[in-house]
């Protein structure tokens, strides 16, 4: 199920979509941040790029998942330097790779101004697989979509679906995490990530992600910072994050009242 590059790891999700995980330090606690790279047996697409401060790692995981051929396709979340900070060195590194990006203006996001725009709502062939651009309820920035591969029916989600975790755990998917995915870790990810969930109804939240559950029925919610969770183990994240957003809420205290 896993293979080792260097020191980062690579976990296969489907027979085609491999988590590549890199994690950094949070508090006591430690936070992933992933890339996917998908095999369409002889192309290669990623979904974002990672961290600059895991480009080596990250490039070696994709070299000896791809056999040295490196990537052909490139989508991005967003713009936010965890998730595009290595795209015109992968872009260097390896010919022609297209870029498809939510972007209505790469140039003032700070990408290259070939990038392919993918419309929030919309749907995009990119190398002969269709994927849908999902407008998100959890994200920390304008421009930001959640990525559903049809082939595979995984949703890449970012920002958020996310949480923290301890080293021991880092390469487990949350069915294989005792209990699933903690409560504290996912509290203390959206707390810490996506401050402006003091402001948000819970039910409101639950409701936008379930519209999409019902709608796209994913095989997995694959997070860039967070375990994967296969959709045996959704019903479960699901009722720890609204926990999590409502204790959000309730904690918060408007400047001025008392």
């Amino acid at each position: 199920m896993w293979g080792r590059s260097g020191e980062i790891m690579t976990v296969r999700l489907s027979h085609d979509t491999i988590w590549i995980n890199e994690s950094h330090s949070v508090g006591a606690h430690s936070e992933h941040v992933s890339v996917y790279l998908i095999d369409l047996g002889g192309e290669y697409i990623l979904i974002d790029s990672g961290s600059f401060h895991h480009r080596d790692s990250i490039k070696t995981a994709i070299d000896r998942e791809t056999d040295g051929e490196g990537i052909d396709a490139l989508i991005l979340s967003h713009s936010d330097y965890p998730h595009s900070g290595n795209v015109d060195e992968f872009r260097n590194e390896w010919d022609d790779v297209e870029l498809v990006a939510s972007s209505g203006s790469p140039a003032v996001q700070g990408l290259p101004t070939d990038a392919r725009k993918c419309s929030i709502g919309g749907e995009l062939e990119v190398l002969g697989r269709k994927f849908s651009f999902i407008d998100p309820p959890l994200a920390d920035r304008s421009h930001t979509t959640w990525i559903y591969d049809h082939e595979s029916g995984i949703l890449f989600a970012a920002d958020g679906m996310g949480s923290t975790h301890t080293a021991a755990d880092r390469n487990k998917t949350a069915a294989e995490l005792e209990g699933g995915i903690s409560y504290d870790h996912i509290y203390e990810f959206h707390h810490d990530t996506l401050v402006w969930l003091r402001y948000v109804d819970p039910s409101k939240l639950r409701g936008a992600i379930e519209d999409i559950l019902e709608e796209y029925h994913p095989t997995y919610i694959a997070p860039i910072h967070g375990h994967p969770i296969p959709a045996n183990a959704l019903d479960e994240y699901m009722e720890k994050l609204i926990k999590a957003a409502d204790q959000i809420a309730t904690e918060y205290e408007v400047p001025g009242q008392t």
